[in-house]
């Protein structure tokens, strides 16, 4: 082999002295630095990071409070967060951020602390159901905290009926309580032969699935009365409707009663205290027989049936949350001729079903206690109570659960009840007329 000669290895050394220099010098002027830049980047993405601390969890004056420390090195923003508390028996609540109020508000910078608390639920101290765990859940990733058992823990509860009147003289046009009117929807063809147009919510789920079932959970006060759910062919105030049916009632004797008119009617004795109340209605043809069943507190009470068709299957315009009486048996006619019997304990919680639930799922629905999902599939829509009224110009009764998809069927897109006070406004409920009721029905 021959060797490279002197001269042609001297050009060799020159040329990659040259090379070498000049990658020097590219990477020193700053041809490389977009890419060092790049990775600078990167590297500085990767180094942020997200951690909470949640500490001094606390329930005070029926508020649950915590602390929260941003040890991360960006901003959080609670309103993107989720808190899922697990109790002793492994129930969960989970509460989305938007219900999350902070002292330094709701976005949190890194290194500092804000006091929250959470709003729409109320937590009470409980030696038997406490809460075991916390997940704080950010960007989809959760941050879990245990809490052990000292027997002072607390428990949020998922429902707000803690209100009861204690005023049931706000008008001299009506002595007791507070009405909602649910959603209606457009009937254009009535299989039963009743009227057509516009129809109340109950009356729409009747005629659309040939069934009805609502759950409804109540206080009933000492000497309690009043309509629960009515059915009507006129709208409070603008006088007595010429149509109705109080669907539901507590009588002037303390007997909860149930019927529609063509059905005969359940009368049982109701004591003070919370109660759960499953009526419904069905049809097993368009020209009858129909049928109602009544459960209290999870108990079956009994059944009728009837040949005819009666008034649910005939569309009354309005369906109503407590309402109209008229003359039907012991209702406060005598007293208040004007037939308007509105309930004076409190409607907490009302359920409608496109379905005829039976005794076990009723009695499902009784140990659940509620707010609850569920039978989603046959669920329409409910309704709960919500003190936070007071502070906003939200509807008195709110829908906790909508099945869009049933209520789409029915042409319904308007989901809201419209709450009406005993002179005839339509608006806010005065917050003095309510007062924490201490023995909530816990689940």
């Amino acid at each position: 082999m021959k060797s490279i000669s002197p001269i042609i290895a001297t050009i060799l050394i020159v040329v990659m002295t040259v090379a070498i220099a000049g990658i020097f010098y590219a990477f020193t002027s700053g041809i490389f630095n977009p890419l060092t830049q790049s990775s600078s980047q990167q590297i500085q993405q990767q180094s942020k990071y997200t951690s909470f601390t949640i500490s001094n969890t606390y329930c005070s004056n029926n508020i649950l409070y915590f602390n929260i420390y941003n040890n991360g090195n960006i901003p959080i923003d609670i309103n993107n967060s989720q808190i899922i508390f697990t109790d002793n028996n492994g129930n969960i609540i989970s509460i989305n951020g938007s219900n999350i109020i902070c002292n330094n508000g709701n976005i949190i910078p890194s290194g500092s602390n804000s006091l929250c608390y959470i709003e729409n639920y109320i937590c009470s101290y409980s030696y038997t159901d406490y809460i075991k765990s916390i997940n704080f859940v950010y960007n989809g990733i959760s941050y879990s905290y245990s809490i052990s058992n000292n027997n002072f823990d607390m428990i949020p509860l998922p429902f707000y009926p803690y209100f009861q009147p204690t005023n049931p003289t706000i008008s001299s046009n009506n002595s007791q309580g507070y009405l909602a009117q649910l959603p209606q929807c457009t009937i254009t063809s009535n299989p039963y032969h009743g009227q057509t147009g516009t129809t109340g919510l109950i009356d729409c789920i009747a005629i659309n699935y040939g069934k009805v079932s609502a759950v409804v959970w109540f206080y009933e006060p000492s000497n309690g009365q009043g309509v629960l759910l009515s059915l009507l062919s006129g709208q409070y105030p603008n006088g007595a409707p010429n149509g109705f049916v109080p669907w539901l009632y507590v009588d002037i004797y303390d007997n909860l009663r149930a019927a529609d008119y063509g059905l005969p009617q359940f009368s049982i004795p109701i004591s003070s205290g919370w109660h759960m109340v499953v009526f419904e209605e069905w049809a097993t043809s368009t020209s009858g027989p129909t049928y109602e069943a009544l459960y209290l507190d999870g108990n079956y009470i009994g059944q009728y049936s009837e040949n005819d068709i009666p008034e649910i299957f005939l569309a009354f315009p309005y369906d109503d949350i407590t309402g109209f009486a008229g003359n039907w048996p012991d209702t406060n006619w005598l007293i208040n001729p004007s037939g308007w019997f509105f309930f004076n304990g409190t409607i907490a919680y009302v359920a409608l079903y496109n379905t005829v639930l039976n005794q076990t799922q009723v009695q499902q629905l009784y140990q659940a206690g509620f707010p609850n999902t569920l039978f989603s599939n046959n669920l329409v829509i409910s309704y709960i109570l919500d003190p936070t009224y007071y502070n906003n110009n939200s509807y008195y009764f709110i829908p906790y659960y909508v099945n869009t998809q049933l209520m789409s069927q029915m042409g319904i897109n308007n989901y809201n009840a419209i709450s009406i006070t005993p002179n005839g406004s339509i608006g806010p409920i005065p917050s003095s007329q309510f007062v924490y009721e201490p023995n909530p029905p816990l689940s």
